[in-house]
C-alpha cells in the first residue's frame, strides 16, 4: 500500500502540475493579448498626438494671420480717421452753396432769347406810342 499511496500522490502531483501549467499558459496568453492591445493603444495615441500637434500648428498660424490682418485693418482705420478730418462735411458744403447763391450774378430766373426779343419789341412799341 505504501507504493500504491505513493503512486496516488505522484498522480495528484502530476495532475496539479499540469493544471498549474495550463493556468500559466492561459495567463501568458492573456498577458500577450493585453500587451498587444497596449502597443496598439500607444501607437494610436502617438498618431493622434502628432495629428493634434499638426492641427495646433495650423491653428496657431491661422490665428497669427488673423491677428496680422486685424492690426493692418486697425492701422488703415486710423489712417482713414486722420484723413476724414480733412474732408468737408455736408453742413460745410451747404454753407458754401448758400454763399455762392448769395454772390451769384444770375439768381432767380433765366430768360430765353425769344422771350427777350419779345419783351424788347413790346417795350419799343410802348415807348413809340
Amino acid at each position: 500500500m505504501p507504493q500504491e499511496t505513493q503512486g496516488l500522490i505522484m498522480q495528484e502531483l502530476v495532475r496539479r502540475s499540469n493544471e498549474d501549467t495550463r493556468r500559466l499558459r492561459a495567463i501568458e496568453q492573456r498577458l500577450e493579448g493585453v500587451e498587444t492591445r497596449l502597443i496598439a493603444l500607444e501607437d494610436s495615441t502617438l498618431e493622434k498626438l502628432k495629428k493634434s500637434n499638426t492641427k495646433f500648428a495650423e491653428l496657431e498660424a491661422s490665428i497669427k494671420m488673423a491677428s496680422d490682418d486685424v492690426i493692418q485693418m486697425k492701422n488703415m482705420l486710423e489712417k482713414m480717421s486722420r484723413q476724414l478730418s480733412t474732408f468737408a462735411r455736408k453742413q460745410d458744403l451747404k454753407e458754401i452753396e448758400h454763399m455762392l447763391d448769395l454772390i451769384s450774378p444770375i439768381r432767380e430766373e433765366f430768360v430765353t432769347k425769344d422771350e427777350l426779343e419779345d419783351e424788347l419789341k413790346a417795350r419799343k412799341i410802348k415807348s413809340a406810342a
